[in-house]
């Protein structure tokens, strides 16, 4: 499973948006092919892929690269990536797992696929695409997902989804990317933070980010509370304490095998 929990959208041709991600040292940059991209630029965008993949390279950030979705172009552009340098192909507006599939076999087996789930024939299918040979990750796209149903990206529509997504990432060992709200959103970084506070509580275990203001949130919000955190270090010290019971008691509650197994994620977390 990859251990990102923060990673930052930049333009592929947009030097200066990748020196400022650099600076700001995200777990893994996601170079993007498609929306960021006009149609008439897709061809200098890929000769521009290799520079900047190397420059994450030389800077030790891990890379991943948004591919466009239909095949043509798809084939197109993961030929021009370098798979000696990419940990994943992020694939757009994924519906079934046959996209995946022809990406894994466009790749050559080489290179993990996450799929962004951004349409509601792409929210049913879930289940389906974390199933699929060659998935690393779930992306929920809630700006196209909220266009697709002609609503605002917030809370009310976007929480179930992303409940669904992280369940479906849970069952697989999967990542599970995204927040119940809008990926736009750069200036209210208090709203930003609630939202992403309320996906760690859903399941979900990794944020993409558009803009570097928001990647100490992301970090912050993801990581466990304080009070998580102390809970998890006393169940885990009664726990050594207990000379290898599995079962007992704590404040009133038994702990048991599920329970320290979520206590050993929380203070891994935490640090």
């Amino acid at each position: 499973m990859l251990d990102w929990q923060c990673l930052l959208f930049v333009p592929v041709g947009a030097d200066r948006h990748l020196e400022s991600a650099i600076r700001h040292r995200p777990d893994a940059v996601i170079l993007d092919l498609e929306d960021a991209v006009a149609p008439d630029g897709k061809q200098k965008a890929r000769d521009d892929l290799a520079r900047f993949q190397a420059r994450l390279a030389e800077a030790g950030i891990d890379c991943a690269v948004r591919v466009n979705s239909p095949l043509g172009m798809m084939a197109a552009d993961i030929q021009a990536v370098d798979p000696a340098m990419a940990r994943a192909l992020v694939l757009p507006k994924c519906e079934g797992r046959r996209q995946v599939e022809n990406a894994v076999e466009l790749a050559g087996g080489d290179i993990g696929i996450i799929a962004l789930v951004e349409t509601p024939r792409g929210v049913e299918s879930m289940a389906l695409l974390a199933d699929t040979p060659g998935l690393v990750g779930l992306m929920l796209g809630s700006e196209d997902l909220s266009a697709a149903l002609g609503v605002q990206p917030d809370r009310g529509v976007l929480e179930w989804p992303a409940a669904r997504l992280a369940m479906a990432a849970a069952g697989r060992g999967l990542l599970a990317i995204g927040f119940p709200g809008s990926i736009a959103n750069f200036r209210d970084l208090e709203l930003y933070r609630q939202q992403i506070e309320r996906a760690r509580h859903l399941g979900m275990n990794a944020v993409a980010a558009i803009h570097p203001a928001q990647i100490s949130v992301v970090r912050e919000a993801l990581a466990p509370d304080e009070s998580e955190a102390a809970w998890a270090r006393k169940v885990l010290s009664c726990l050594e304490a207990s000379a290898g019971g599995t079962v007992f008691a704590l404040d009133g509650l038994m702990i048991d095998a599920p329970v320290i197994a979520r206590a050993r994620r929380i203070a891994a977390r935490a640090g």
